[in-house]
């Protein structure tokens, strides 16, 4: 089941104020995401949607939904390639084709060489047509996307057209408290243990039943 933990964070100023929030960790990717409590979970909408909410707005419906795709393709590569990955799988061409699901797209601004998480990541600003089921809109949207180890981690924040800039501070909170399970080691050569410390050594020798002898 879907984790959903429920903390309370102090504001600094002033002393007496106070915000609650929602922790929600995905129990697959365990992704975790961090929003007020005056936003809802929703239901998702499309196969690789794994948390959608909704913002307290009827005005202008703001919502953020985060995707998890896999992709391996370079898991061979060690994390110091990292940089120039992003810029090769997740760019421009990236976007392009993920905006293709909706309709009258327009890309306005890719930028490489920005962060999610614990990692690379680039970020577009789009306008689009959606359908709601009952209704289309046009919305304005800040997305990001991360491939990080094996998973294509994407969180789209969208809001009706006149009201996006409203919403762009509280989406930008949301997008700064993701983060990713750890999957790379901070050492180059990661931690290996010295399996040749203590151990028997062994070497082929012609005339022995066994044909080895240690030392």
């Amino acid at each position: 089941m879907l984790r959903t933990l429920l903390f309370s964070a102090l504001l600094l100023f002033p002393a007496a104020a106070k915000a609650d929030y929602f922790l929600w960790e995905d129990p697959v990717s365990h992704l975790t995401i961090t929003f007020p409590d005056t936003w809802k979970t929703a239901h998702n909408q499309k196969p690789d949607d794994i948390l959608t909410i909704l913002g307290p707005s009827e005005h202008g419906f703001p919502k953020c939904v985060v995707k998890t795709r896999d992709d391996k393709r370079y898991v061979i590569f060690p994390p110091q390639y990292g940089r120039s990955i992003q810029n090769e799988a997740v760019s421009s061409g990236f976007w392009k084709t993920y905006l293709d699901e909706y309709q009258d797209y327009n890309l306005a601004k890719v930028v490489d060489d920005a962060g999610l998480g614990r990692w690379h990541a680039s970020y577009a600003l789009a306008g689009y047509t959606d359908y709601d089921g009952r209704v289309f809109e046009k919305r304005r949207s800040i997305m990001f996307a991360s491939l990080y180890y094996d998973t294509m981690y994407i969180l789209e924040c969208s809001a009706l057209e006149h009201a996006y800039e409203d919403w762009y501070f509280p989406f930008m909170s949301i997008v700064k408290s993701v983060d990713f399970r750890k999957m790379y080691n901070e050492v180059p050569s990661g931690h290996y243990r010295n399996f040749m410390k203590k151990a028997e050594r062994y070497f082929w020798v012609q005339g022995r039943p066994d044909g080895v002898t240690g030392y």
